[in-house]
């Protein structure tokens, strides 16, 4: 069965970032779903695996998640169609955030993992914020968009699993402006789950 839907977690303190100019580096066709691992939001609320305690308590990698989520969309570019663009690669997972034109657009999120994350800003502005949550579970952002890309590098090394959830404009995102992996596929719903096929270690 198939672990991925697709179509192409509070009250901690938090430690909030803002940023000035900054320029800091570091969600498949239908047919190929079988080895996918976007899934229903109610799967992250499963109980812990025994997979999820040895992934959490030994090294990690960022090995292991599908081949589905791999690589930057193709269509993104600054000035792309508005919304989320999210992928993964060797150094970890990648967010980018940008739109046509000059009209300002706000855009909001938030990531949860099942292990800590690590976060860094990349080409964020003037205003844009990002909240990493006490035990580093749980980011949240703000992103004030002309035309330019805003975005963040996330290492989720030990991690087996992602909760995806992201707004334009108070608006939740329609999937078909959520693009995931080097084909840009869509997932089934927002916000969406994402899954590790194989251990992370």
């Amino acid at each position: 069965m198939a672990d991925i839907d697709v179509t192409t977690a509070e009250g901690v303190p938090t430690v909030r970032h803002r940023s000035r100019r900054l320029f800091l580096g570091p969600l498949l066709s239908l047919t190929t779903l079988s080895a996918a691992l976007i899934v229903p939001t109610a799967a992250f609320a499963a109980t812990p695996t025994a997979e999820t305690t040895t992934a959490t308590s030994a090294a990690c990698t960022e090995a292991g998640w599908p081949t589905t989520v791999e690589g930057r969309p193709l269509t993104f570019r600054s000035g792309a169609r508005a919304g989320d663009y999210l992928w993964h690669d060797g150094t970890g997972w990648h967010l980018r955030i940008t739109k046509p034109g000059y009209l300002r657009r706000v855009f909001t999120g938030k990531i949860v993992s099942d292990t800590a994350l690590t976060v860094a800003p990349y080409h964020l502005e003037s205003g844009d914020t990002w909240t990493l949550s006490a035990d580093k579970k749980t980011l949240t952002y703000r992103f004030a968009t002309r035309r330019n890309i805003d975005g963040l590098d996330i290492g989720a090394a030990c991690a087996t699993r992602l909760w995806v959830r992201g707004s334009m404009s108070g608006v939740r995102l329609p999937v078909g402006r959520i693009w995931i992996g080097r084909a840009g596929h869509h997932p089934l719903q927002n916000p969406f789950v994402i899954r590790r096929t194989v251990p992370t270690v």
